[in-house]
């Protein structure tokens, strides 16, 4: 299993209504925020392990809103959708991590193949 991966992305709410996604830049690209699967742990536990280690949020201001099933480069990746909200995430980003637009993360999501679509 030390080849399997899961994903993660969080739907943030902003106080003036509209929403962006947390996004991992790589290079020139964007992507989900993607850790690798330890089999001592569930494929959630991962998930928020990289948030809290590798991405510096504040796991506990963040509530699961979808899973779904999908496939990058033939891989099967779970991907968690969590949502918060603006005032509950105080933290600075790491390096290589932001908040983007919605049109930016329908970008990412079309170059995906989902088993069943997210609803966000």
């Amino acid at each position: 299993m030390g080849d399997k991966r899961v994903a993660g992305t969080i739907m943030l709410h902003l106080e003036d209504g509209s929403k962006k996604f947390l996004m991992h830049s790589v290079g020139s690209s964007k992507e989900l925020a993607i850790a690798n699967f330890s089999a001592e742990q569930t494929g959630l536990a991962n998930i928020l392990n990289l948030l809290t280690e590798t991405v510096n949020i504040d796991v506990n201001e963040i509530n699961l809103v979808e899973l779904t099933n999908t496939h990058i480069m033939k891989e099967n990746i779970p991907l968690f959708v969590f949502e918060t909200q603006a005032e509950k995430q105080t933290n600075e980003l790491s390096e290589g991590y932001g908040w983007e637009e919605p049109s930016v993360m329908r970008e990412v999501l079309g170059s995906y193949d989902f088993e069943g679509v997210p609803f966000f």
